[in-house]
């Protein structure tokens, strides 16, 4: 049993208990995990005891200390003592490639040294706009090396990275050259060499101060997904450091993987979760798994994570071969179809698969809510992460604790001695000594914020008179969102796909739905979104388009506009 005794409370010893009480067999037996309170009323200690149990875990000494500085590269990659460990595997071309521990340093000191002898300096912003896979990795640990403020931008439309870029400002630009050529001349000269030096940096690994920032991320769940959030280096590396032993419980060897888990949610938290802990990290598209879906289990992978897409593709193609899946988790935000899940379980025979939540936020620090692990079917618990600050706050007023047991989840931080409160759009009601997730106030898609007013702008000239609406999921799961345009003869299948080049596949509303009417216009002379939405949920708009005297008055003010 975990011993709370004040002084000894995060002992190794202890830590070795807290990581065996994460493992349940019983769903239904109620968890008590009493060290997770004392994080939250400890953290500075709760932090300080947790490296010191990463170094005796690993068998080797992080060059980092708590609040005073961090080698990123040393502790990432250097550290580990066993180099012939395998870091990274990827599926690329039809085929499986791997390198160790000892060969991705290796890259990683020759794209350091390309980009020194560049000129980069330590504290230049560098937008990283590979898509996940090794060069990304390499970009990523070679920024951390010299010392960079790093910002992942995965290059999924246009107009979605020149706007993110403008926010980013960034000194330097890590890219793929079969992207550049889609950039303006301004930015591809801020574009960095992707050769490898023959010749080693002339700097040693860059020691960030506790208080730097080290990297810039875009928050999807914000309300402002299109500006990045500075996050400190003691923020990323000890989010890194928890996740990596109480969220994913990796140890050295281990593999780890999360086919189709979101970018900008999750990275590049958890990549330095999986890396902090010895382990190995496995990238493969769903795409790839689509045409085989037998491919996920020639790895032997032990932690993985399923998004709802890879569960329904699992699910339609169930591979045969035996699974060597330890634990898997899900996003908390994809799991209100409960029934589908017990399902998928129940097809892949997962019966004796331990199951867990996992919900990331690379721009808070990494995990936000976590969960034990359970046997069996799929986990409904979560608990607020370790260490964290927080409380559950009334809606719309998120600075105020319920007063009852559930509520927004509202992150604190100390400035000038008051703890100032930032909601996070995530609701938790108690639930077996634990909580279980409500859902998202104000509501998005998979628990993050849907860009209504991105896809308009990037729909300006393309049709007169675009708009969004909002109808709700009965069935508990997320809000269908509908391109409403005011016309006839408008190619709806053009502007779905202008959407998907311009912003990415994900922005794709649920359904487009063409009006042949005018609608009413605010003051600038755009559809007026309150209107469109009122008349839209409550069936007006089809009840004007059958309406004779409605469809002549609008040919009327279309005659009158032209």
């Amino acid at each position: 049993m975990w011993n709370d005794d004040f002084a000894g409370a995060w002992s190794a010893a202890n830590f070795t208990l807290i990581e065996a009480s994460l493992w349940q067999e019983n769903q239904r037996r109620p968890v008590s995990l009493p060290w997770l309170e004392r994080s939250w009323q400890d953290p500075v200690n709760f932090w300080k005891g947790l490296h010191a149990y990463s170094n005796r875990r690993l068998g080797s000494q992080s060059k980092s200390t708590p609040w005073g500085r961090y080698d990123f590269y040393h502790d990432l990659l250097a550290r580990h003592k066993d180099q012939s460990l395998p870091a990274l595997v990827w599926f690329e071309q039809e085929q499986w490639h791997t390198w160790s521990y000892a060969e991705l340093a290796q890259t990683v000191n020759a794209l350091a040294a390309s980009w020194e002898a560049a000129g980069v300096q330590p504290g230049d912003v560098l937008a990283i706009l590979h898509p996940p896979g090794p060069q990304w990795l390499t970009a990523l640990l070679a920024g951390l090396r010299l010392g960079l403020t790093v910002s992942v931008l995965p290059p999924q439309g246009n107009a979605f990275v020149l706007r993110r870029l403008v926010n980013i400002a960034p000194q330097w630009l890590a890219i793929d050259h079969l992207y550049r050529h889609q950039l303006g001349a301004e930015w591809q000269a801020l574009a960095l060499p992707n050769t490898l030096s023959p010749s080693a940096p002339v700097r040693r690994s860059f020691e960030y101060p506790g208080d730097a920032i080290a990297a810039l991320c875009l928050d999807p769940i914000s309300t402002t997904i299109d500006i990045p959030v500075a996050v400190n280096t003691d923020t990323l590396y000890l989010g890194a450091l928890r996740d990596s032993i109480l969220g994913l419980g990796l140890k050295p060897g281990q593999y780890c993987a999360a086919p189709g888990w979101h970018v900008l949610e999750s990275q590049p938290s958890l990549i330095l979760a999986v890396l902090l802990s010895g382990a190995c990290w496995v990238q493969i598209t769903l795409e790839a798994l689509e045409k085989a879906p037998e491919r996920l289990l020639e790895q032997p992978i032990e932690v993985l994570g399923i998004s709802r897409a890879l569960r329904n593709l699992l699910q339609a193609n169930p591979p045969l071969a035996e699974k060597t899946w330890r634990f898997w988790f899900r996003h908390p935000a994809e799991a209100a179809d409960y029934p589908l899940w017990q399902e998928f379980v129940e097809d892949l025979q997962l019966q004796a698969v331990f199951s867990g939540n996992l919900l990331w936020c690379a721009a808070r620090g990494g995990v936000l809510l976590f969960s034990d692990r359970c046997r069996g079917q799929p986990n409904l618990k979560v608990f607020p992460a370790a260490g964290l600050h927080w409380q559950l706050g009334i809606i719309e007023a998120q600075d105020l604790p319920h007063v009852e047991d559930w509520g927004q989840l509202t992150l604190g931080a100390e400035q000038d001695g008051k703890t100032l409160w930032n909601a996070t759009p995530y609701l938790l009601a108690p639930y077996r000594q634990s909580w279980t997730y409500l859902g998202q106030y104000p509501q998005g898609r998979a628990g993050r914020t849907y860009p209504r007013e991105e896809i308009l702008t990037a729909l300006a000239g393309k049709t007169p008179y675009p708009a969004m609406a909002e109808t709700p999921a009965y069935n508990g799961g997320d809000p269908r969102q509908v391109l409403l345009v005011f016309g006839e003869n408008i190619d709806t299948k053009a502007l779905e796909n202008h959407i998907k080049t311009e912003l990415g596949p994900e922005f794709a509303p649920d359904r487009i739905e063409c009006i042949p009417l005018l609608p009413k216009r605010d003051k600038q002379g755009q559809a007026d979104p309150d209107w469109c939405q009122l008349h839209y949920q409550t069936g007006g708009l089809y009840r004007r388009q059958r309406s004779e005297i409605f469809r002549c008055a609008s040919e009327l003010k279309h005659l009158i506009l032209k």
